[in-house]
This record gives C-alpha cells, sequence and structure tokens, in this order.
C-alpha cells in the first residue's frame, strides 16, 4: 500500500521522514501542508493531528505524527535501518532522543533568529546562548563519532537521519564549530547520499523573514 505523507518539504522534521522513506524504497505520495501551504486549520487535519502541525503519515486507515515516531514506525515497517538486537535499537533510540532533546532545540532557535525573524526582530542574548548550546551538543555527537562509522554501529542507520538532518542547514548557517573531525567526516559521508542529496540539501529560501 502507498504511503501519505503530509507536510512541506522546506520542514526539517518532514526532510527526516521523506530521508527515511528514500532509503527504504517505500512508495509514498506527498501533499504539501503547513507554513505557506495552509490545511493544517482545517478539521480535516486536526482529525489526522489534533496538534494540527506538520508531518503526519497514513498508512490506510492509520494515521501518525511526530517525526520521529514516524521514523521508527517506518524503520520496523521495513527491513534495513533498525537494529535488530535490543541493544542496538535501545543505542538508536538514544541517539535519536539526543537530537530530540540535546541538539535541535538549539539550532532551531538559531534557525528562527537568523532566517525566519526579520533582523529588526533578532536577539542577540538568545543567539549567543543558543550557540554555545549548539556547540556543546555536537561535541558529544563528535566525541562518539570520532571512534565509530555511524551512531548505531558499522552501517547508515535510523538515528542517524534526526541528526543528520540538520547538517545541511548547521553548514550552510556557519554554525558548525571548528575542530569536530568525527561530525564533519559523518556529515560528508551523509551529504553523498542520494536521498539526502534530495530531501536534505535543499534551499531554505521560502522560510526567510523579511
Amino acid at each position: 500500500m502507498t504511503l501519505t505523507l503530509w507536510g512541506r518539504a522546506s520542514s526539517v522534521n518532514v526532510q527526516k521522514v521523506l530521508w527515511a522513506l528514500d532509503e527504504l524504497g517505500a512508495p509514498y505520495n506527498r501533499h504539501d501542508a503547513g507554513g505557506k501551504y495552509g490545511r493544517t486549520d482545517t478539521a480535516e487535519f486536526a482529525a489526522m493531528n489534533p496538534n494540527r502541525r506538520v508531518p503526519v503519515l497514513q498508512d490506510g486507515n492509520f494515521c501518525l505524527w511526530e517525526s520521529q515516531a514516524i521514523l521508527r514506525y517506518l524503520a520496523r515497517r521495513h527491513t534495513g535501518l533498525y537494529p535488530a538486537d535490543p541493544e542496538g535499537r535501545a543505542r538508536a533510540d538514544q541517539w535519536m532522543a539526543y537530537c530530540d532533546t540535546t541538539l535541535q532545540p538549539p539550532f532551531i532557535t538559531l534557525f528562527w533568529q537568523y532566517v525566519r525573524l526579520p533582523q529588526t526582530q533578532r536577539d542577540p542574548a538568545a543567539t549567543d546562548a543558543a550557540r554555545s548550546n549548539l556547540g556543546a551538543a555536537l561535541a558529544v555527537l563528535d566525541g562518539h563519532l570520532r571512534h565509530h562509522d555511524w551512531l548505531t554501529g558499522a552501517e547508515f542507520g535510523i538515528a542517524d537521519i534526526p541528526a543528520g538532518s540538520l547538517m545541511h542547514r548547521i553548514h550552510a548557517l556557519d554554525l558548525m564549530p571548528a575542530g569536530l573531525a568525527g561530525v564533519e567526516r559523518w556529515a560528508a559521508v551523509l551529504a553523498e547520499r542520494p536521498a539526502y542529496q534530495a530531501h536534505v540539501a535543499t534551499s531554505f529560501d521560502e522560510l526567510r523573514g523579511n
């Protein structure tokens, strides 16, 4: 059965799902929603996700929201990205949670400050704090990637997608601290993957504030 994904392609959380779908070779259709495309304020969309946010995945009559939950569902529905052993799955869940709680929040603050907000509304104190927090989060990632090819073992897996989906914009906005050789190597290898090139290494100009 063909899956249906709701969400604009410029959303980093939608990009995570698109990347995973292509890596898995899963057939899907995507419908723009959110931001300038609207749709999230309709009763029909609220029936799929009461938070009225993207992404939302439909699999027949089953609807799922929250990008990390969608990634785990896809990885369980299809083979190839989720480790088979309990320890490997726990490690994947660990790094996915780390992205949600520690890596992505300061990045989102910086993305809003540098991209979404007009220059007159930017907050230098918030920017400085977020840069410090992002640097600390990336340093933890680097400590692991200096000794491992991927976040969960010897092969690319589902855990590489959430953090990896931020790398293009981190580099584009010159937010990567110097000296993180492990992260830089990993990000360069990710950037060679066709699904990353198709869905992550894309323009975000439509999101810029005035």
